[in-house]
């Protein structure tokens, strides 16, 4: 590898290592995020790769006086990550043919979700999310609403609350969302998004992956072995039973909700479980786009787009509903209600110009989870699934219970 330049230019695959959350499809941490071949320009200061496994890493040899270095030049702060614990930038550009020998392992440092901060892990080993795992101790009291298991290898919160609780009727798993405040929408994004506001959430689950056609088909074999109407099969019922189930209307998708004994999130309830407490624009981060691909997969088949509660797809794959209607100046509508008060559990609107319109969220222009739109609730669309929350009462006590769709 050259060292005589103060910029080496080599050729790496960028792997991201992040945990497996458990509530995940996994238990183990993945062996990347993504494998994209990168062009990366880095200083010569910068550290070597692992160096337990050297034939996986590359090393640069810096000479002792080129420790100085700056931003490349007209660097696109997208693709700019910090690969050191002195802070020393490098920039990646897709490209293809990576050499086995030219790999090398990045995982988050203390942004651990913020693809604009990455470290070199040198001992390979994930770090744990304490918003995937929890330390604390069960709540003396706390209960679950009934086809709802708690996943005790996940701990608890430090409020005394499961970690990751499963749903019996499904086998889907959902993640903990703990109360407090989110951002929703963007001061520079689309204008139906704008502006970005703040709203307080009470706790709540959701799903960890997006609703399958196998869940779904469980559904619909208990509707006609209950003699009651069946809903239609997905518009993609040849795909992999592991896949999102797609086009089912919103009605049809609230059914099932309830049915599991559940409900549709709440546009902000699917933002808040995308970009965590810090309001990212990605569950990635706010730096380069880690999805290269927005053909339809299996759910959580890109661990890249996990948020930090350990949801995955809610970036990509299938778009899907919100209980919401649809207005695109709701924002501006919220911002200006002349309240002081942050809005709690806020819903949307009650009242739009198009009742038929719901929100659907995920699969954005650039991946941005602020991105929404609005689609007819009577329809079944081809590129929209769904997902489910499990609500919590506010003093967190017992499950709040809902309406079992019978």
């Amino acid at each position: 590898m050259p060292t005589s330049d103060l910029r080496m230019v080599s050729r790496f695959l960028l792997i991201v290592s992040f945990c497996t959350a458990g509530c995940g499809p996994s238990s183990s941490p993945p062996a990347a995020v993504q494998t994209v071949p990168s062009t990366v320009s880095v200083p010569a200061a910068t550290p070597a790769a692992p160096s337990q496994n050297p034939s996986t890493a590359a090393k640069p040899k810096a000479k002792p006086t080129e420790r100085k270095s700056s931003v490349p030049t007209n660097a696109d702060p997208k693709t700019l990550f910090v690969v050191s614990s002195n802070g020393q930038p490098m920039e990646v550009e897709a490209v293809r043919g990576a050499l086995p020998t030219e790999r090398f392992e990045v995982v988050a440092a203390d942004l651990r979700y913020n693809s604009t901060n990455y470290v070199v892990d040198s001992s390979k080993v994930s770090v744990e999310s304490q918003q995937l795992y929890g330390t604390g101790q069960k709540r003396a009291g706390f209960t679950l609403p009934k086809g709802f298991e708690e996943v005790k290898e996940n701990g608890y919160s430090s409020e005394g609350l499961p970690m990751c609780i499963l749903c019996t009727r499904t086998g889907s798993k959902l993640a903990l969302v703990p109360a407090g405040t989110c951002v929703v929408g963007s001061d520079t994004g689309p204008d139906n998004s704008k502006p970005a506001i703040t709203v307080y959430l009470d706790t709540y689950y959701i799903e960890v992956l997006e609703v399958t056609i196998q869940d779904y088909e469980k559904f619909r074999v208990d509707m006609r072995e209950k003699k009651k109407p069946v809903p239609p099969a997905p518009s993609n019922p040849s795909s992999s039973p592991q896949t999102p189930a797609l086009g089912v209307s919103w009605g049809i998708a609230g059914n099932y909700a309830r049915w599991a004994g559940m409900e549709l999130p709440t546009e902000a309830e699917f933002e808040k479980a995308a970009r965590g407490p810090n309001g990212l624009r990605t569950p990635w981060g706010d730096g380069k786009s880690l999805i290269s691909s927005r053909s339809l997969s299996t759910t959580g088949s890109f661990p890249a787009d996990r948020s930090p509660y350990g949801v995955y797809d809610l970036a990509g794959n299938a778009m899907e509903w919100c209980s919401d209607l649809y207005s695109p100046t709701a924002h501006a509508e919220a911002s200006g209600s002349g309240t002081k008060e942050v809005p709690r559990n806020w819903s949307g609107p009650k009242k739009v110009r198009e009742m038929n319109f719901r929100v659907v969220k995920g699969n954005g222009k650039d991946w941005s989870i602020w991105d929404r739109q609005g689609k007819d609730m009577g329809k079944g669309h081809p590129e929209v699934g769904f997902r489910c929350v499990l609500r919590i009462s506010p003093d967190a006590k017992t499950a709040e219970s809902t309406r079992s769709f019978q």
